[in-house]
């Protein structure tokens, strides 16, 4: 006897996707939540930033980002932090989390554009510590914190 031959089968079949679409429009219906849009950055407010996955992993590359406001960040051994931005940088604010307690600091733009920015720690951060960064455009401002693990090389 086939499988197909069974006439519950043939009807779980015929009905099964059009049960699906109904359910899928039907949450969609319930749901009173529009779908939430993008908006420009308004002057005076403060938004988040995110650590990107590759600031956990040694021998990474780290970024913060949130929407299309993006920052890749560089440590070299020197203990020389380097910042590029997508957008240019009204000032950035740099600071660590860690036993040496170096409060914040604002770093240098190198670039006319105001998109790459520097500082030079006194003291060398070690991948235990976190980076603080504070940074605005346009009157809004953007804060975020991202581990230094990255700076380890990959083959510990």
């Amino acid at each position: 006897m086939s499988i197909m031959t069974n006439k519950h089968v043939l009807a779980a079949l015929l009905v099964t996707p059009l049960l699906a679409v109904l359910a899928w429009y039907g949450a969609g219906q319930l749901s009173d939540t529009e779908e939430e849009q993008a908006t420009p950055a308004q002057a005076g407010t403060s938004y988040p930033l995110l650590e990107r996955p590759g600031c956990r992993y040694a021998g990474g590359s780290c970024g913060l980002s949130n929407e299309d406001f993006k920052l890749a960040i560089a440590l070299t051994p020197t203990g020389q932090l380097r910042l590029v931005s997508a957008l240019p940088l009204d000032y950035v604010l740099v600071g660590l989390e860690s036993a040496s307690g170096e409060g914040p600091v604002q770093a240098l733009a190198v670039s006319a554009e105001q998109d790459k920015w520097v500082h030079n720690f006194t003291v060398v951060p070690s991948s235990e510590d976190r980076l603080r960064v504070v940074t605005g455009v346009g009157g809004a401002s953007w804060f975020g914190e991202a581990s230094l693990t990255f700076t380890q090389s990959s083959d510990q």
